[in-house]
């Protein structure tokens, strides 16, 4: 890949990455139930964010050049938004690239890193756990009332539904995180992030 030799080959045998492209590439090495992960639930957020642009740009123009904005694009926009975030949740949370405050991070030992990042999976597993339910039930109480969206139409159910289900596969996640550092992992699964 590259002319310049790697950490490993200057730093006498040292396991350390090469150069960004064998970075990046680590990704492959996550398994293959990170990399279904990956591709299936990042694949389809950046998916639902190039739609949400598409739909924004449209309605903008619409709007002002036309001033005929898109009809209810403003919930298209908040069913997107929704989406994209619980749709990208199962990735981040293989990853444990979620917004962290790090100040230990530089003093904590070597052996402590593991029991903390398992603890850090379990809360994370039951906070994500206790979302899912409530969506849940949020749902059920939204199907049972008919509640729709003001301008669509459509009902507001299926979208709970989904969001309740996404949040659920992100709890199933971080069960599984919390299985790998009871099996002796160091460290969070490379990824995209």
């Amino acid at each position: 890949m590259s002319d310049t030799p790697s950490a490993s080959e200057t730093s006498g045998g040292a396991s350390a990455p090469s150069d960004d492209l064998e970075q990046t590439n680590q990704w492959r090495t996550g398994g293959g139930l990170t990399t279904a992960i990956h591709v299936v639930f990042a694949g389809t957020a950046g998916i639902l964010l190039f739609t949400l642009m598409g739909v924004t740009m449209v309605d903008v123009i619409g709007r002002y050049a036309f001033s005929a904005p898109i009809p209810g694009g403003n919930e298209i926009v908040q069913i997107l938004m929704a989406a994209i975030i619980y749709g990208a949740l199962p990735s981040v949370c293989r990853q444990e690239a979620h917004i962290t405050v790090d100040l230990l991070d530089g003093i904590t030992p070597a052996k402590a890193i593991p029991p903390r990042q398992f603890f850090v999976n379990l809360a994370a597993f039951l906070i994500l756990g206790f979302i899912c339910w409530s969506l849940w039930v949020k749902a059920a109480d939204l199907a049972y009332t008919g509640d729709t969206f003001e301008y669509l139409k459509w009902p507001h159910a299926p979208v709970a539904y989904v969001l309740s289900a996404l949040a659920g596969i992100g709890a199933l996640v971080f069960l599984a995180n919390l299985l790998r550092y009871l099996r002796g992992a160091r460290q969070p699964h490379p990824g995209f992030i």
